[in-house]
């Protein structure tokens, strides 16, 4: 939420409801925080701290074993001892993730104090480790039941033109499983109407032998009637819609251990084309029903939820940006899928406002579709972005998102370009401002209400790569033939000792690096594996460095404004 855009919009009374707030209120510009990045934000509001007390400061860590990379906001403990079942290796120690914030949530200390308290969707802490009876679900940092820290999503398709101008191929990477499929055409007419059907596979979370675990599906056509409508057939359910529009949730089973166990997650499907057949299914969620913790606690909050709206996205930052920026959806499949997530927060936040109304004190909601759209759909709005495509209108929402938007005083807002989806999803959160306005008036009149955001937006039109410039400088230095890129020592030898000549840094004459996004480390005798820098050594260094990138120019613009 970007506080020169309200502002702006309120003047032209296009945010009536903020208007409303900021008349009955205050209205700040604020600075995020440093590093400006949303994990380390979130765990300053989460903590009340800064990062030198909770810890996290980057999206990305630093192995300090082998100068790789961590999330900053979860640690997976390596297996220790393991049994083996007919051929199936059993851990019996480690494995468990833990979170890597070092400093309390302040609703722990508030709901110790007496005081109830309900979290819904806080980026940042996953996984939970709560110490009181506060009812917390996460949000960013949640994978989905693959373990994808951005979800999984899958795409089946029948080879056609359309396919290879979408840029389309049989290919997995870790946000995508894309699957070429053979369609079976039955009772085709004139007009080329009839049924069809197809087979895929789902992609699952990795069985105890190593392999990948997977789950079928089936597609069954209809193009005889007046819309075509899609069947899809899991082991456990069935899924429908209409071309264009977005299935219900559905079950996917995964067999694991040779069918002595199994594990099971919820995921829904975009029907994109019916000829050529495409099929868009969301990653596979991780089961709310389940109550087993992974995704709320107390542990049965998540099932509570899911009894009231049904299967719900748990992952976090479910709004798929990840297949939008690799071409697995368009700019308006994107938005639409978006508008589902949004229409989705909506009913948590009435049943958040509802238990709120029966239990008081305090309540966090968070929502992110603003957030996403504002990220992936910057480029509509600025002509200067190096990111350019054909302009386009989104003319229909999701049928759900119809079906429901009026009880919540979300208005539909159709026929917009692409140029206005920012201003979109701003009057749509503007919508969603007036309802909860509307029910604190009504009903909590005397209670404290505060909207607040971690960061705000302004154009991105150039990129540094931090490592090229200290390559450039002589403080990173690279083995001969080597060129930047990942700079860790990935090898290990026999004896479990790192292979140091598996890096294409020469370490030994290193002074500094680059790992994450806002970050110099140096390379510190002491602290990091191949260190070289003394301390004595160090703020001359820092001095030195800081002048060089405040002097740095890109043609004739100065690169960076402060250095800290």
């Amino acid at each position: 939420l970007d506080p020169d855009t309200v502002l702006e919009m309120v003047a032209k009374g296009e945010l009536p409801n903020f208007k409303r707030l900021i008349e009955r209120g205050s209205f700040g510009s604020l600075q995020t925080s440093w590093p400006p990045q949303s994990p380390v934000a979130w765990s300053n509001f989460i903590t009340g701290v800064n990062p030198g007390k909770h810890g996290l400061y980057d999206f990305i860590h630093l192995d300090r074993s082998q100068y790789g990379l961590l999330s900053s906001m979860s640690h997976t403990e390596p297996v220790g001892l393991e049994a083996n079942l007919f051929g199936y290796k059993i851990p019996l120690t480690g494995g468990s993730t833990t979170s890597t914030r070092k400093f309390p949530a302040f609703w722990n200390e508030l709901n110790r104090a007496g005081v109830p308290v309900a979290v819904h969707r806080i980026p940042a802490n996953f996984p939970l480790e709560e110490d009181s009876e506060a009812v917390v679900f996460p949000d960013m940092g949640t994978p989905d039941l693959p373990g994808a820290a951005s979800g999984l999503a899958f795409l089946w398709f029948e080879r056609s033109a359309m396919a290879d101008e979408r840029g389309w191929g049989a290919r997995r990477t870790g946000s995508s499983a894309l699957q070429p499929v053979n369609v079976r055409r039955f009772n085709v007419d004139e007009e080329g109407r009839g049924v069809a059907t197809a087979t895929g596979t789902f992609t699952g979370p990795p069985d105890l032998d190593g392999t990948t675990s997977t789950s079928p599906v089936t597609f069954s056509i209809d193009t005889t009637g007046e819309l075509p409508m899609l069947a899809a057939e899991t082991e456990l359910g069935l899924a429908i819609a209409q071309e264009g529009d977005w299935s219900d949730w559905v079950q996917v089973d995964y067999s694991l251990m040779g069918g002595v166990s199994a594990v099971s997650g919820w995921t829904r499907f975009m029907f994109v084309s019916a000829a050529p057949f495409a099929v868009y299914a969301a990653p596979v969620q991780m089961d709310p029903f389940a109550g087993d913790g992974a995704v709320s606690h107390p542990a049965d909050a998540s099932a509570e939820l899911a009894d009231a709206i049904g299967a719900y996205y748990t992952q976090g930052f479910p709004d798929a940006y990840k297949s939008y920026k690799i071409g697995l959806l368009t700019t308006e499949e994107f938005v639409s899928q978006s508008d589902t997530v949004l229409i989705e927060r909506m009913e948590m936040l009435e049943y958040a406002l509802d238990h709120f109304d029966r239990d008081g004190g305090l309540l966090f909601f968070y929502t992110g579709s603003l957030d996403l759209r504002c990220h992936m759909l910057w480029h509509c709005v600025d002509d200067q972005h190096p990111h350019q495509e054909p302009s386009g209108v989104v003319s229909s929402v999701p049928q759900e998102y119809a079906e429901k938007a009026e009880h919540f005083g979300l208005g539909e807002h159709l026929g917009m370009s692409y140029a206005e989806q920012i201003n979109r999803v701003y009057r749509q959160v503007d919508d969603l401002l007036g309802y909860l306005l509307d029910r604190h008036e009504a009903q909590w009149p005397d209670a404290e209400f505060m909207v607040m955001s971690d960061h705000g937006f302004a154009p991105m039109r150039r990129v540094m790569n931090v490592n090229d410039w200290l390559v450039q400088e002589g403080y990173l230095v690279l083995k001969e033939g080597e060129a930047s890129g990942s700079i860790g020592a990935y090898g290990i030898h026999e004896d479990g000792s790192i292979d140091w000549d598996s890096s294409p840094v020469d370490w030994e004459k290193t002074r500094a690096f680059s790992v994450g996004f806002n970050g110099v480390i140096l390379n510190r005798v002491g602290r990091e594996p191949r260190g070289m820098v003394q301390p004595d050594q160090a703020p001359a260094l820092l001095a030195e460095m800081s002048a060089k990138l405040l002097k740095l120019q890109d043609q004739g613009n100065q690169v960076l404004t402060r250095v800290l």
